[in-house]
């Protein structure tokens, strides 16, 4: 059963039964055989065959879970294992909003890696419900949100208060302004990302209170693609400081304070799924991430 879940694990993660076959070193009539055992054993089709490849049936989809749960479970086994070498070696896998990419994530990993040279990590971007639905379904260790709607099943581990703020290019009419009402931006061009996104849910909340709208130019999953709408000087746009620090900081872009009643307090959420405790690795790696957040916060 091993090897045929091992070989269905490497058919979902190609696309093809070829391609799997082609990583495994075995013929593709050995993977076809293991899939169908499998199905024979189950009781149901886990695969739809497509002359451009395959897709998981519903079937498939719960077996891919289980597969992956397992293949977690291993992983924290390792670690836990690892975790009696003085963390010398191990893994954390995380999903962030993209934002994170810009500032506060590449310092922690710095960071991290230099004082634990042997944990390897893999970093994934996803909009702020998908990182939450992530973390639920665990396929991942750690969790990096920006305001997300919560969950019964996701733990908050650290909170890290973050203002949202109008960016814009030094050229643009309200650069002058200290602080921003929505109001103040009438028909300006607005660049916003998702909906899957933290921000978004923010501003949407603003204007629904306020009973406003905005011109909006720009709809993106991006974050990089906001910040060079902002750039080109083709529009405002609303980000948390982490997300523009470097254009921040050589002054290619400006950040002004939103002014909004109906602005709740937001914050990036370090997180984890509730009933599933961190590896040595990851709750090490969560502490850098809070240590390096708090600093980045203080401008040290």
């Amino acid at each position: 059963m091993d090897v045929a879940f091992r070989f269905f694990e490497h058919v979902v993660l190609t696309g093809s039964i070829r391609k799997a076959a082609e990583h495994l070193h075995v013929s593709p009539s050995s993977v076809s055989r293991q899939i169908q055992k499998l199905e024979h054993i189950y009781g149901a089709p886990l695969l739809v065959r497509q002359p451009q490849g395959v897709r998981l049936t519903p079937a498939g989809e719960v077996a891919m879970r289980y597969v992956q749960r397992r293949s977690r479970e291993l992983q924290r086994l390792r670690s836990s294992i690892d975790a009696l070498k003085n963390l010398q070696s191990g893994h954390v896998r995380v999903f962030t909003v993209e934002g994170m990419i810009g500032g506060l994530l590449p310092r922690a990993l710095a960071h991290f890696g230099s004082r634990y040279p042997g944990i390897t990590y893999e970093i994934y971007t996803a909009g702020t419900d998908d990182v939450m639905r992530a973390v639920a379904e665990e396929r991942c260790d750690l969790g990096i949100s920006f305001q997300p709607h919560p969950r019964s099943d996701v733990a908050v581990i650290a909170n890290l208060p973050q203002e949202l703020m109008a960016v814009i290019s030094p050229r643009h009419p309200l650069a002058t302004k200290k602080k921003l009402l929505l109001s103040e931006i009438g028909d300006m061009p607005v660049g916003l990302p998702d909906r899957s996104f933290g921000i978004r849910h923010l501003v949407n909340h603003m204007l629904k209170v306020e009973q406003l709208a905005l011109n909006l130019r720009l709809e993106t999953n991006s974050i990089d693609m906001l910040r060079q709408f902002a750039l080109y000087d083709m529009g405002l746009i609303f980000l948390p400081v982490f997300s523009f620090d470097r254009e921040l900081a050589s002054g290619e872009l400006l950040g002004i304070p939103v002014v909004s009643k109906a602005l709740p307090l937001s914050a990036i959420q370090i997180c984890r799924r509730a009933d599933v405790e961190l590896t040595p690795s990851a709750h090490r790696f969560s502490q850098v991430l809070e240590e390096i957040g708090q600093r980045f916060r203080s401008g040290a």
